[in-house]
């Protein structure tokens, strides 16, 4: 799921810290100052790192924020300076305003406590897992701990969590556009169809 770097927008018509000084690209460990030739080098390199994660099991954790933490970094490492860093200035997408950024990291433990509380959902039917990975995923998303790659390090945050219940995602089992159309209507409205993409994208039910 490429990223749009105008998809963000700081608030104000504010420059933001993230971007070169005059666009909406972002700093990057390459100094690829055209959005589109980013774009296409985050995808390519991101990829590698994803499958690494998925095959090699390179990062591992207990559910909280330090782990979701090692997981942005992991993929992120080669493209941006913040890969691993949460987020720091205030960001929305359209209409939609995520967590201001002083409050990231007390929404991340409070949510995460929540999922201790509920013992990582182990033992839960593919059913019930889907739906409480549902609420936990749209949570996520709102907090939006990152200024970039909030989808791909919550995505893989919840696969390595289905691990845990011996569940196996395959989020390629669903499209990018379904998934994403889920994940907007769970802002508002309901999380049912992203406890649908959840329990379609299970392997092994």
């Amino acid at each position: 799921m490429n990223s749009s770097f105008s998809t963000y927008n700081p608030g104000d018509n504010r420059q933001s810290t993230y971007c070169y000084n005059g666009t909406d690209v972002l700093i990057n460990k390459e100094n690829i100052r055209d959005a589109k030739a980013l774009a296409e080098y985050e995808a390519d390199i991101t990829m590698i790192r994803q499958y690494e994660l998925e095959s090699e099991r390179t990062v591992k954790g207990r559910f909280g924020t330090t782990h979701i933490k090692r997981i942005h970094r992991y993929i992120f490492q080669d493209v941006y300076p913040f890969a691993g860093k949460l987020r720091t200035e205030f960001i929305a997408k359209g209409s939609t305003p995520f967590c201001d950024s002083p409050f990231i990291k007390e929404n991340l433990e409070s949510l995460f406590r929540e999922l201790k509380r509920e013992n990582y959902l182990k033992g839960l039917s593919p059913e019930m897992f889907s739906k409480q990975a549902a609420y936990y995923m749209s949570e996520l998303n709102m907090i939006h701990p990152f200024r970039e790659g909030n989808g791909r390090s919550i995505r893989e945050f919840m696969r390595q969590l289905a691990l845990e219940s011996n569940y196996i995602i395959n989020w390629s089992l669903i499209t990018k556009e379904v998934l994403l159309e889920a994940m907007i209507t769970a802002v508002n409205k309901s999380t049912e169809p992203l406890t649908g993409c959840i329990y379609k994208s299970i392997e092994n039910k």
